[in-house]
């Protein structure tokens, strides 16, 4: 084999890691237009303050994993996890402080699609932290995979 199919979920937690990061990125992006545009309150920069926050997060951490860095495994668990923590336990007038409300209704109205956003972050976490991906960031192969030509010592 020439390959290394490992890759595949770290390549899997890179993905999610970016698509959470554009959620939380569209929360910061609305709480800015709520300061610049209603009177600027606490909750409109703490929210612009920690979703911005998670997205830099995500976005990093997933480039940093897709170029074999442990330190982007280490952001997109730490992201991810965050990202959890806030939608578990945020809920009452504190949920105003994490997630963006428009008209009084949040951003993802859709009950099917706050499950999926929450399940990308757990699988993120999953697919992060499971031995084929450190495998495959510590460069490691299977015993019955072959090195590709380029990689190979010389005497092979």
């Amino acid at each position: 084999m020439s390959q290394n199919h490992s890759s595949a979920t770290a390549i899997g937690a890179a993905v999610l890691a970016f698509l959470c990061g554009m959620r939380y990125l569209s929360e910061a992006g609305t709480f800015v237009m709520q300061l610049v545009v209603m009177e600027p309150a606490p909750r409109y920069f703490a929210g612009a303050a920690w979703n911005g926050l998670l997205a830099v997060t995500l976005f990093v951490g997933g480039v940093l994993l897709l170029l074999r860095r442990t330190l982007g495994r280490t952001l997109v668990v730490i992201g991810a996890v965050l990202a959890l923590l806030a939608t578990l336990l945020a809920n009452g007038e504190v949920r105003a402080y994490f997630f963006a409300e428009v008209d009084g209704q949040p951003l993802v109205t859709s009950e099917f699609a706050a499950f999926l956003l929450f399940a990308m972050a757990v699988v993120a976490v999953v697919l992060s932290v499971i031995r084929p991906t450190s495998d495959w960031l510590e460069g490691k192969r299977r015993d019955d995979e072959e090195p590709r030509k380029q990689d190979r010592l010389p005497g092979w």
